[in-house]
């Protein structure tokens, strides 16, 4: 039986190589075994040789002024994140809120292997993405510093309870998502915000490493270990276990097996009330009060919003120029100045041009944001159920274009403002004034061309809505237009001999003109086009 769950838990985390949701079919033997093949290179190739290439930078410049504890320690360190990263969300949706909790407790299977083999899954999830990090770092250790036989037996217990730890921490952090959870009402939020939070770790931690790595390779007596151990004293205990060192060895290991030990005991005490809990709800008194009626255009408008703010996926796929946007301004005032200082000592460029520049790279970043582009595919088989309803069409459609508007253009002026106010000693008034000029009218052309491009390329026989969310030829054709256009108004910028404001000029009339065009065709052919979808 515990055979039997085990092969379910791990089915369902890598459903994607059994189950093809585009056609709701399953895939077959060939396909999935080509798909595992894939994915292990990726693994083992890809995540594997990178870490494999900083170990070999970093092991023999640390072996030289003998601090492989330290080699050891950041590699655990980071399969450790690495575990916690990609099995995290697993544990919250297998372990604390499994679909078929309810269904698995109902049946007479003891609870305690419910709970283990989702346990176990969890731990060999979390083992699988440290070990692609720790098992090359230990390997390269083998041959580029000196042999040991206690290095060696020490390099495979470090892999073993950096593992168990991962698996610790993923069942403490997707009980924290849990909770947190539970008291949402939209958890599309949650996750949206957990995401943005990783991402902007991972480029933190991608960026500060690369420059730790440079350093340590050219000065690795830069590295202070003294201060390191009396700062850090576990992360310096658990670099020596790398190294087979008995005291700490064994010290770290009862701490993490105490760890394990004590996550299962709490949970085999809990499991069920976890696997049982739903979503509270706060419970509303009934007021009675008059309704008050909208335009139409403002409820169609605002049914599109609920559909892109409720939806985890369609957010961080389509719409995270709404975030970026505001970072790109805050970078712009603290570095922007600076920056266009050293592009005007070059000589080759001017106060105008600057201004331009920063309207077109406002205009790429925004282009991140193509809500537009599945709006129409989105409907799907439902699509009658818009058009029985007395809302004229063009209504509808227009929504859908307002609502890349409503999400992106308070964060191009956001962006805008940031950037003048930065530039405000650099760029004349005329510059200033198409930084938020050109953005606006580029986005306001973007959404529409979006649309244009969904109209032309619609799905609404989906299985799930990732599929037109996340492919098709629209949305492709819609992401990388969105950074060529901007590409073509920087070239034009460039090499057109004229002056700064004449090319604003005719850019701003250019997008002007294009946007009243396919206004007039998404109001025209596009109403025809919806009307006939079946």
């Amino acid at each position: 039986m515990l055979k039997i769950l085990l092969k379910k838990q791990m089915t369902e985390a890598f459903r994607g190589f059994f189950f093809n949701a585009k056609k709701n079919q399953s895939r077959t033997h060939a396909v999935t075994v080509i798909l595992i093949l894939l994915y292990a290179a990726l693994m083992v190739l890809v995540l594997g040789g990178m870490f494999a290439y900083a170990g070999v930078k970093l092991a023999a410049p640390l072996a030289s002024v003998d601090l492989l504890w330290f080699y050891n320690a950041v590699f655990a360190m980071i399969a450790l994140g690495l575990g916690v990263f990609g099995s995290v969300f697993n544990t919250f949706a297998g372990l604390y809120q499994g679909k078929d909790n309810d269904l698995l407790l109902s049946l007479p299977i003891p609870v305690r292997y419910i709970l283990f083999s989702r346990l176990l899954g969890v731990y060999l999830m979390g083992l699988m993405f440290s070990a692609v990090v720790l098992i090359p770092a230990w390997i390269v250790r083998m041959i580029a510093a000196p042999f040991t036989v206690s290095s060696l037996f020490g390099g495979l217990l470090l892999i073993v309870l950096i593992s168990l730890l991962t698996f610790v921490l993923s069942c403490l952090l997707g009980w924290v998502v849990a909770k947190i959870a539970t008291k949402l009402k939209n958890k599309s939020f949650l996750t949206v915000l957990i995401a943005l939070v990783l991402l902007v770790l991972y480029y933190v931690v991608y960026f500060k490493g690369f420059n730790a790595l440079t350093t340590i390779e050219e000065n690795p007596e830069s590295v202070d270990g003294g201060a390191i151990k009396s700062k850090a004293y576990p992360l310096y205990l658990i670099g020596l276990v790398g190294e087979g060192r008995p005291i700490p060895c064994l010290i770290v290991t009862a701490v993490v097996i105490a760890a394990v030990v004590l996550t299962y005991f709490v949970l085999d005490r809990t499991f069920i009330k976890i696997a049982t809990t739903t979503a509270s709800s706060a419970k509303k008194e009934y007021k009675e009060k008059a309704a008050k009626m909208r335009p139409l255009w403002l409820t169609v408008l605002l049914r599109e919003a609920k559909r892109f703010s409720t939806n985890a996926a369609y957010m961080l796929n389509l719409g995270l120029s709404t975030v970026l946007l505001p970072a790109l301004g805050v970078f712009m005032l603290l570095k922007g100045h600076d920056t266009a200082a050293a592009l005007l000592a070059t000589g080759r460029m001017t106060p105008d041009l600057i201004g331009t520049g920063v309207a077109i790279v406002i205009s790429i970043v925004s282009s991140m944001n193509a809500i537009a582009a599945p709006s129409v595919s989105l409907e799907g088989t439902g699509i009658d159920v818009i058009r029985s309803l007395p809302v004229p069409t063009k209504s509808v459609l227009l929504a859908k274009a307002g609502n890349h508007l409503l999400f992106t253009v308070p964060s191009v002026l956001i962006a805008s403002l940031l950037s003048v106010i930065s530039l405000r000693d650099v760029i004349p008034v005329s510059g200033a004034v198409f930084v938020f000029v050109l953005p606006l009218l580029f986005t306001v052309f973007i959404s529409l061309f979006d649309l244009t491009l969904n109209l032309l390329t619609p799905n609404i026989h989906w299985t799930s809505e990732i599929t037109v969310i996340k492919q098709g030829l629209g949305i492709i054709l819609a992401l990388v237009s969105g950074i060529l256009f901007p590409v073509l108004m920087f070239v034009a910028a460039s090499f057109l001999p004229l002056s700064a404001l004449w090319i604003g000029l005719i850019l701003s009339a250019v997008l002007a003109a294009a946007s009243i065009g396919l206004y007039r065709a998404v109001t025209t052919w596009g109403v025809r086009v919806f009307e006939n979808l079946q």
